[in-house]
C-alpha cells in the first residue's frame, strides 16, 4: 500500500471511514502523524468528542415503557457519533468493547444504565485491561445483564463467573467448573440501587471465604478474583487475539499474537501500546480481508457522503435490525457472529436498502455524488475510502447504469453496497 492506501486502511479498520476531503488532508500529514493522532489524540491536540447521549432524557428506572421510548434514540445517537467523531479510534474501541463485554438494552431495560456502560467502555477502553475488567464486573448494566445483582452468599449465581472466564478474559479450556463456582462466590454481594442506578457492595450478601481460583490461593473477593484472572497465562493472548482479529481480520498469525501478548504483559496490560502495535502490523501487511459489519459500514458511508443522519435514522434503524446488528442489541452474551454471517441474503438486502437511503439523503454538492453522476469511478472509489479503485465487476455494474436524472444516486447506491465496500 502507498501512504494514501494506508491512511484509508486505518480509517476503515480503526475508525468509521473518512469524510469529504479527509483523505487528501490526512495524506498530506503523513501516515505516522495520522497514526499518532488516532492512537493518542490527547497528546496531539485533537478536539474532544461530544458525548453521544448528552442531549437525551434517559430515566434510570428500568421500565419497559421507558425502554420503548428510547429504544431507537439511544442507538441512533451513538451511530451519529461514529459518523462524526473527531476521535475515531476512541469511538471504534468503544464499539469493539461493546461487542466483547456484551450487555443489551433488551435485557437491562434502562437506557441510563446502558449509556453509563458505554461511557465506561469509552473512558477506559485504551487503558489498563485489569482496571477495565474490574469496572465492567461491577458496572450496573452488567450486574443486571448477567445476574450479578442477584448473586449473593445464600444463592450464588454463576452466570457472570462463567462468562468472565469463557468470553471476556481467558477462553474455553483455560478454567474448570471449580473455577466458575469459586469466582461466582468471590463476586457475591454486589447490588444495583433501583433509584440511583449505582452499584453498591452489601457485605452481608458476600461470601468472603478464601479459595483456590485459577491456581491462586486466597481468592475471596472482587479484587483478588480479578487479579487472578489477569495474571493467568491465557489472559494476554486471549485479549490480544480478539483485538487483532477485529482490526486485521480473522486470519491472524499466531506467532505475531504471541509476541504482542508478551509485550502486552510487559506493559502491565495497558491497551494503548498494544493497539498501536496491531495497527502498525496491519500497515506492514499483516492480516487480510474482512467483512465490514453493518453498523460500522453504515456509519462510514454516512461519513463519506455527508448525508444528514437525522433524515434517515428511523428507516435505517429498521434496516439495521433486518441486517442483524443494532447497537446495544446483540443476540446473546457472545455478541454478534461476524464474518461471513454478514454476507447473508437478509443482510445484503438490508445493506442495499440502507445504501439507497444514504444516497437519497446525500447533499447535491457532495463529491461522491458528483463523481457518480459524471461516471468518474476512480474519484467515486476514492471518495468512499477506497483509493485503489473499484474491481472490474463493480466498475462494470456502475457503467451499466444509464445516464439520467437519478443516475448519480443510483450509481452511488450500487457503489456503497458493492462487494468492494463490504469486504474490506
Amino acid at each position: 500500500m502507498d501512504d494514501r492506501g494506508k491512511i484509508a486502511w486505518l480509517a476503515r479498520r480503526a475508525g468509521f471511514g473518512l469524510g469529504p476531503g479527509d483523505l487528501d488532508r490526512l495524506t498530506s500529514q503523513g501516515v505516522d502523524a495520522v497514526l499518532d493522532d488516532l492512537v493518542d489524540p490527547d497528546a496531539h491536540g485533537v478536539p474532544l468528542a461530544v458525548d453521544p447521549w448528552s442531549g437525551l432524557d434517559l430515566p434510570v428506572s428500568p421500565q419497559a415503557a421507558q425502554v420503548g421510548r428510547n429504544r431507537g434514540a439511544v442507538p441512533a445517537a451513538w451511530i451519529a457519533a461514529m459518523a462524526n467523531t473527531p476521535r475515531p479510534l476512541e469511538e471504534w474501541m468503544r464499539w469493539f468493547w461493546h461487542g466483547h463485554f456484551v450487555s443489551t438494552l433488551r435485557v437491562v431495560k434502562s437506557p441510563t444504565l446502558m449509556t453509563q456502560q458505554m461511557r465506561l467502555l469509552h473512558d477506559r477502553g485504551n487503558g489498563s485491561f485489569r482496571d477495565l475488567l474490574r469496572a465492567v464486573t461491577v458496572d450496573p448494566a452488567m450486574l443486571v445483564y448477567l445476574d450479578g445483582r442477584t448473586n449473593r452468599k445464600a444463592a450464588v449465581n454463576e452466570n457472570y463467573g462463567r462468562e468472565v472466564l469463557e468470553l471476556f478474559a481467558l477462553g474455553i479450556g483455560n478454567y474448570d467448573e471449580t473455577d466458575v463456582r469459586v469466582g461466582a462466590g468471590a463476586f457475591t454481594g454486589w447490588r444495583v440501587d433501583r433509584e440511583t442506578g449505582e452499584a453498591r457492595f452489601d457485605v452481608r450478601g458476600h461470601d468472603d471465604t478464601p479459595h483456590r481460583y485459577l491456581g491462586v490461593e486466597g481468592v475471596h473477593d472482587l479484587d483478588t478474583a480479578i487479579d487472578a484472572i489477569v495474571a493467568h497465562d491465557a489472559c494476554a493472548p486471549f485479549v490480544v487475539s480478539r483485538l487483532a482479529k477485529a482490526i486485521l481480520g480473522p486470519s491472524v498469525d499466531e506467532t505475531m499474537v504471541a509476541r504482542l501478548a508478551d509485550e502486552f504483559r510487559n506493559d502491565d496490560l495497558v491497551l494503548r501500546p498494544t493497539v498501536r502495535r496491531v495497527l502498525e502490523a496491519g500497515l506492514d501487511g499483516a492480516g487480510g480481508p474482512m467483512v465490514w459489519a453493518p453498523v460500522p459500514w453504515f456509519a462510514s458511508m454516512v461519513r463519506a457522503t455527508g448525508a444528514p443522519i437525522d433524515r434517515i435514522a428511523q428507516p435505517a434503524g429498521r434496516q439495521l435490525q433486518a441486517a442483524g446488528q443494532v447497537p446495544m442489541n446483540a443476540p446473546n452474551v457472545a455478541g454478534w457472529p461476524g464474518g461471513t454471517a454478514w454476507l447473508s441474503s437478509a443482510t445484503t438486502l438490508a445493506r442495499g436498502t440502507m445504501a439507497a437511503l444514504i444516497a437519497d439523503a446525500t447533499p447535491p454538492g457532495a463529491p461522491v455524488l458528483q463523481a457518480a453522476t459524471v461516471g468518474d469511478w476512480g474519484a467515486l472509489a476514492d471518495g468512499l475510502g477506497r483509493p485503489e479503485g473499484f474491481s472490474p465487476p463493480t466498475e462494470g455494474a456502475l457503467s451499466a447504469i444509464a445516464a439520467g436524472a437519478q443516475a448519480g444516486r443510483t450509481r452511488l447506491t450500487v457503489a456503497m453496497a458493492s462487494p468492494d465496500m463490504v469486504v474490506i
